[in-house]
């Protein structure tokens, strides 16, 4: 159950024990697993996230400590509360990643360093390990922690109801029963006992720059244990319609940076198609998304079909 968005006049109380000189708080119309204000001082600007559920953020900012530590470029975490007086929910301020995302501006110079070097930073945030796999438990404060003790557990969970409302969209017999044993393929050789850290939502609305250069990941909101190309597999899912020139850099990045075998681009091909019928489970709810993840799906089967028959 979600508890309601704090109002800015008490989000700016908030932030005045943290900066000097608030001039401004606003709500950013972004977000869907926080509630995002942008803060603006003399010069600076920062974010304020609130978390809608009981939960802490702790986890989370020990991601981005780590993170940091790594060589990756992610906001730092200012300030922290697990549970804030004023508004009962946890809360996280950052400052600013600069510059403005791919999605919303492509790069007008230098787009494939830019991109390339998103690679090889989201390939460095694959490297460091979680215990367990799925969501990140954010009731654990010390370790990054995953809820789900196996991989094996974590990929079947909901996948029987995936399999089962492909009946509900334009596939044909032969087409259900080919992505059932191409899901199947995946369980099996994507099967590992070591989690890794995913950001869990990589895309190039995620990925910043400014003038001609790349200044960082932002949203670490949907962190996760996960396999290693995982994030690869996801931005393959909201940005590699018709191979997009995007993906390609990022993969080229990424390779540089964590080599990837034949059998681990398979992998890539094949969680994606997974993670398009897995979402296909909100026709109810999210139609419209649904229906998204529909599209990329018979678009990713026929895809498969055509590179490995």
């Amino acid at each position: 159950m979600k508890n309601i968005a704090p109002d800015t006049n008490t989000v700016q109380n908030v932030v005045e024990r943290y900066l000097d000189n608030v001039i401004s708080v606003e709500r950013v119309p972004k977000g869907y697993s926080t509630y995002v204000f942008r803060a603006k001082t003399e010069g600076e600007t920062y974010y304020v996230r609130f978390l809608p559920e009981d939960a802490s953020f702790a986890a989370e900012v020990l991601a981005y400590n780590i993170l940091l530590e790594r060589g990756v470029i992610v906001p730092r975490v200012i300030a922290w509360e697990h549970r804030n007086e004023e508004t009962g929910l946890s809360v996280m301020l950052t400052d600013e990643i600069s510059g403005v995302s791919v999605e919303e501006e492509w790069p007008s110079e230098n787009a494939r360093e830019i991109l390339i070097e998103a690679g090889r930073q989201i390939a460095l945030i694959n490297k460091v390990p979680v215990d367990g796999f799925g969501w990140i438990d954010r009731n654990s404060y010390h370790t990054l922690k995953g809820v789900q003790s196996s991989f094996r557990d974590f990929f079947t969970d909901g996948l029987a109801e995936g399999l089962e409302i492909l009946n509900l969209f334009d596939f044909s017999d032969t087409e259900i029963s080919r992505i059932a044993e191409l899901i199947e393929t995946a369980g099996r050789i994507l099967d590992t006992e070591n989690a890794v850290l995913v950001h869990g939502d990589f895309d190039t609305s995620h990925i910043f720059h400014n003038g001609g250069s790349y200044t960082g990941i932002i949203d670490l909101g949907e962190i996760r244990g996960c396999i290693r190309p995982g994030d690869l597999a996801t931005c393959l899912l909201f940005d590699g319609q018709k191979r997009t020139l995007a993906y390609e850099y990022i993969l080229e990045g990424y390779r540089d940076s964590a080599p990837l075998t034949d059998d681990d681009l398979y992998g890539i091909e094949l969680f994606m198609l997974y993670m398009a019928v897995m979402g296909m489970r909100n026709k109810e709810s999210r139609p419209r998304l649904a229906d998204f993840f529909y599209t990329r799906a018979r678009d990713q089967l026929d895809w498969i079909n055509k590179l490995y028959g």
